[in-house]
């Protein structure tokens, strides 16, 4: 079917898009059950379409609650991962690695931060490779970060690539994936926020296109998240 607008490129690909989830948490559990000494399963992701404003707000909403970890993309495929952790997956986290609580999210000294840098490298990691190995394209990850001001980040980035619509009148948007991770029969959740660049999002397209035959219209190279 002709993909006319990013709407149609979210329905055409749908599958795609919860199969290259399905596949990179399948990994991010077996690492993580190895690093936890545990079984750890995770659920088929759900994936959603957020304006740059929406996400922004998404992220405000959960920010005081949460622990942000920015993980930058090169390669062949630039923009941003945002991985989102709640608290009590942050509490469930440091709990089985250390055997203790927390009482907070505030002031996480260096052990265990480093921790949930190292859980947001393996999920979003796990993510990359899954989205190369079915594009072709070269992803690499930078250095796990703690990004407390992410909302203000989102925001930037949607004022750096203005105006807010493509040419074909569609809204720029970025991808929102979400999942319930089950330590071993205690459930949490997490989300991240998928930020790719414009050219990054032509190649995912492009490779798509060529790997399982979709077709698009000449509006295509206007796409954008």
């Amino acid at each position: 079917m002709p993909i006319d607008g990013y709407e149609a490129l979210m329905n055409a690909n749908y599958d795609i898009l919860k199969e290259i989830g399905s596949i990179g948490m399948g990994h991010a559990s077996t690492a993580l059950s190895q690093m936890l000494n545990m079984k750890v399963s995770i659920t088929i992701p759900e994936v959603y379409a957020l304006t740059y404003d929406a996400a922004a707000e998404y992220l405000r909403e959960r920010k005081s609650g949460s622990y942000v970890v920015r993980i930058g993309l090169q390669g062949d495929s630039k923009g941003d991962i945002f991985q989102i952790l709640d608290k009590d997956f942050v509490s469930k986290v440091i709990q089985f690695f250390f055997q203790t609580q927390i009482d907070g999210l505030d002031g996480l000294d260096g052990l265990y931060s480093s921790v949930l840098h190292e859980i947001g490298n393996i999920t979003s990691g796990a993510y990359c490779n899954s989205l190369a190995s079915m594009t072709g394209l070269f992803i690499d990850i930078s250095i796990p970060s703690h990004c407390p001001d992410c909302d203000f980040l989102i925001t930037a980035k949607k004022d750096a690539i203005s105006p807010d619509f493509d040419i074909a009148g569609h809204v720029k948007k970025v991808f929102l994936i979400k999942n319930s991770f089950f330590f071993g029969a205690d459930e949490v959740k997490s989300s991240f926020l998928f930020v790719p660049e414009l050219e990054t999002v032509k190649s995912i397209l492009k490779k798509l296109k060529e790997y399982y035959g979709f077709q698009t219209s000449a509006a295509e190279p206007l796409l954008v998240f």
